[in-house]
């Protein structure tokens, strides 16, 4: 068990929890040449479950502020998983 990596942490840019989920963040810049820039978070929600928790819990430990904070983007599309 000791290189199990929970599916909400790979590939991740960013990981957060709320009341009722753990947000998986993957940041993509789009450049382009004659308009702004955009930066676009690809969210999964994850609901939360006992066993998620803890894998969180163990994965943040270190962290000051456990639960963790959204990285701001100009836009962002969204996946829920059970």
């Amino acid at each position: 068990m000791e290189n199990y990596m929970p599916t909400f942490l790979q590939g991740a840019d960013n990981v957060y929890r709320t009341p009722y989920f753990i947000v998986k963040q993957v940041m993509v810049i789009h450049r382009h040449a004659r308009e702004r820039n955009v930066l676009t978070s690809h969210d999964t929600y994850y609901r939360r479950t006992p066993i998620r928790d803890l894998a969180y819990d163990l994965a943040f430990r270190g962290r000051r502020h456990i639960d963790g904070r959204r990285l701001p983007s100009t836009n962002y599309t969204r996946t829920y998983v059970q």
